[in-house]
């Protein structure tokens, strides 16, 4: 690992779910983990999630848009793990990755 990376912990995600006569209640939908393959660090449920009135689908974020063909995934210094900046790969090196980040 990477000296200057940081260890991070693990986030659930919550919903909130309005209920009747103005009550809530916060509901695990997923949770993050940095220490997880890439593939498995974010789970969510999307069958959970309760959305407000026009929104029905998870919006996406450029935390996990695909960067293009000749670039690499670099972390962003002092952002969350999920966060990258696309850089162009280094002069002779590939990478072993499809590009995709789930």
């Amino acid at each position: 690992m990477d000296e200057k990376m940081k260890l991070e912990g693990e986030y659930d995600i919550q919903n909130f779910w309005d209920l009747p006569e103005g009550l809530g209640q916060k509901v695990k939908v997923g949770k993050f983990s940095p220490h997880a393959p890439r593939v498995q660090q974010l789970s969510l449920h999307e069958d959970l999630i309760q959305w407000s009135i026009g929104f029905t689908q998870t919006p996406r974020s450029v935390c996990t848009e695909r960067c293009g063909p000749g670039f690499r995934k670099s972390p962003q210094e002092g952002k969350p793990a999920c966060c990258f900046s696309c850089t162009p790969c280094p002069e002779n090196e590939i990478s072993n990755e499809t590009g995709e980040w789930n």
